[in-house]
């Protein structure tokens, strides 16, 4: 007798279907026909209950991936890297005995040659012979202006030379570069700065600082006064060529990333 197979059944389950169709070839037809519907319908049942286990796992997943992306999207929000903008400011504060205040005078930059002028870039001249020139070594002033959006770390090399300019025989002006292995005696606020130069020739703010407001910056001094001894004056002919390399980075994970420090260097502590 011929059987016909629904297609609506799996390959899985043909092989059973066969065997049962071997047993009941020789029994009443009614008997087994009754059975293969039986067995069709429970075979049914079992798939369509595999399909729904199958679509509700594949929702959790569906969930937990969101979930997931959710959680790494707000990550990303929550540390959004901010401005970071620093700027340094020399200058020299001069005493006025006509006003009995203190005026601003502005560092000028080192001139190579007066006629064109050619000034070295980011280099300033500092007066160590004449203590009564404004730009005199105890009136030399220096801040930093911060003008960064979020919390930043900053640390600054500080580059000094002294040189002995003199008229040589051809009658023109030659500058010597002049070896001191001391570093000069400025008048630095070591309360929030840390002198870490013995070490990596830099000298760090010890606070994560950000401007004001978005129109107004934070002044930090480095050089706020001269409260120390009288500075010892040089013969005529030298000078201090002074420059600056100012280094800034967001508070977190600037330092630990792009100076290379996994703690700061004033006490150990993480930053």
């Amino acid at each position: 007798m011929a059987l016909f197979i629904s297609s609506d059944l799996t390959r899985k389950y043909k092989r059973d279907i066969l065997k049962i169709m071997a047993f009941f070839e020789s029994t009443e037809p009614s008997m087994w026909k009754r059975v293969i519907r039986m067995t069709v319908f429970n075979l049914k049942k079992r798939f369509i209950i595999s399909l729904v286990l199958l679509t509700l796992s594949l929702s959790l997943f569906v969930l937990a991936s969101w979930g997931w992306f959710t959680q790494l999207f707000y990550e990303d929000e929550t540390y959004l890297v901010g401005h970071v903008e620093v700027d340094i400011d020399p200058y020299f504060s001069v005493y006025n005995d006509i006003t009995f205040e203190y005026d601003r005078v502005e560092a000028t930059l080192v001139q190579i040659q007066v006629s064109p002028l050619i000034e070295k870039p980011g280099v300033y001249l500092i007066n160590i012979v004449n203590n009564g020139s404004d730009y005199f070594f105890e009136n030399f002033r220096f801040d930093i202006i911060v003008k960064s959006s979020v919390n930043t770390y900053f640390r600054i090399k500080i580059y000094e030379q002294l040189t002995l300019t003199y008229l040589n025989y051809q009658g023109t002006y030659t500058e010597l570069s002049i070896l001191n292995n001391d570093h000069m005696p400025f008048d630095y606020d070591l309360t929030n700065w840390y002198d870490h130069r013995d070490i990596d020739d830099y000298m760090y703010y010890k606070m994560p600082v950000k401007r004001t407001s978005a129109l107004e910056p934070h002044i930090i001094s480095l050089i706020p006064d001269y409260t120390l001894a009288s500075f010892p004056i040089y013969d005529a002919g030298y000078s201090l060529q002074i420059a600056f390399s100012l280094e800034a980075v967001q508070s977190y994970g600037g330092p630990e990333n792009e100076w290379g420090l996994s703690v700061n260097p004033w006490d150990g502590s993480a930053w």
